[in-house]
């Protein structure tokens, strides 16, 4: 596959222990880099591209040739640059979340939509080991129709309730669907305590399968993050990490581990992510991740934040 050329614009913290560490596992080819802080900048443009490095990324528009953009910044200051930019005529790539409100992420799936553009958000657990294994095993006969879906995901304490679900646990949000499908309804309870939520999410998928998402800012950051587990006609799964995949099964159990402690963009699905996002654009079809479907991930999003106490039909 013919590389893709990009342009990063954003070059702080998250972007280097995240996607840049992942660029070599994709076809792109980083052209240029954008950032406002220029010792960062000229740092990941040495290490990840040709060197060529901007304070101002109109300059960069202006003087590169570019495909596609990679904008690592957070959901609020970038909602306008990523208007921008398709209107520019870039394929835009983001990390999670798509946006700060379902409002803000439909007006960039219908910008994508108008420009004739691909979007697509990094929620790279789809992307996973694990994730990559269990859609493989829910498409056999074998383990039949999904029927009941838990996954908990706990963190360290978060600034605020709102912030921790839209930052945080909006990656299970997007995961559960890209397991279960679309959800119809949704109940939620939460527990505050000092200034921390521990949040018990039951879900009907519209499939008909159920679910329930355990999620909290009062654990320790540390590793273990994610455990996912599926239940089928034939057969369930367990999944630890994003690498761990435990298969059980009226013939035999398979299980496949992998023992790194360390951030993997092969093992964590950046790399992959990435690679679908390239392959989407030459293509011309809509990524697995794309701008629509968070559009549905943060009406869940939405959903829980709005409804503590409650049923919420989608």
């Amino acid at each position: 596959m013919e590389p893709l050329k990009i342009g990063l614009i954003g070059a702080g913290g998250f972007a280097r222990h995240t996607l840049h560490p992942a660029l070599h596992l994709a076809p792109v080819a980083v052209q240029a880099v954008c950032d406002m802080d220029e010792a960062r900048g000229t740092a990941a443009a040495g290490k990840f591209g040709t060197g060529r490095y901007y304070a101002d990324h109109h300059e960069m528009w202006e003087k590169e040739d570019l495909e596609a953009l990679v904008i690592c910044m957070g959901p609020g200051p970038r909602q306008a640059l990523v208007l921008e930019a398709l209107a520019a005529g870039y394929h835009v790539f983001v990390p999670k979340p798509p946006a700060s409100t379902v409002a803000d992420t439909e007006k960039l799936a219908e910008a994508a939509a108008r420009a004739g553009k691909t979007m697509q958000v990094n929620f790279q657990r789809r992307f996973s080991h694990a994730s990559r294994q269990a859609k493989t095993i829910m498409a056999t006969d074998d383990f039949g129709d999904l029927t009941q879906l838990f996954c908990s995901f706990c963190s360290g304490a978060y600034a605020s309730r709102e912030h921790y679900l839209l930052d945080f646990a909006i990656h299970h949000f997007d995961l559960c669907r890209h397991l279960g499908g679309n959800v119809r309804r949704v109940s939620s309870m939460e527990n505050m305590t000092g200034g921390q939520g521990s949040f018990a999410v039951s879900l009907e998928f519209e499939s008909g399968a159920v679910g329930l998402l355990q999620l909290n800012s009062q654990r320790l950051w540390g590793r273990n993050y994610d455990r996912i587990e599926l239940t089928g006609q034939g057969s369930y799964l367990v999944a630890d990490d994003l690498w761990t995949i435990r298969h059980y099964t009226a013939d035999g159990n398979t299980f496949t581990e992998n023992y790194s402690d360390e951030r993997n963009g092969e093992l964590s699905g950046d790399g992959h992510s990435l690679t679908e996002f390239v392959t989407a654009v030459r293509e011309g079809r809509e990524p697995i991740a794309s701008i629509a479907d968070g559009v549905e991930t943060m009406r869940l999003y939405e959903a829980v934040l709005a409804a503590p106490s409650g049923i919420v039909t989608l």
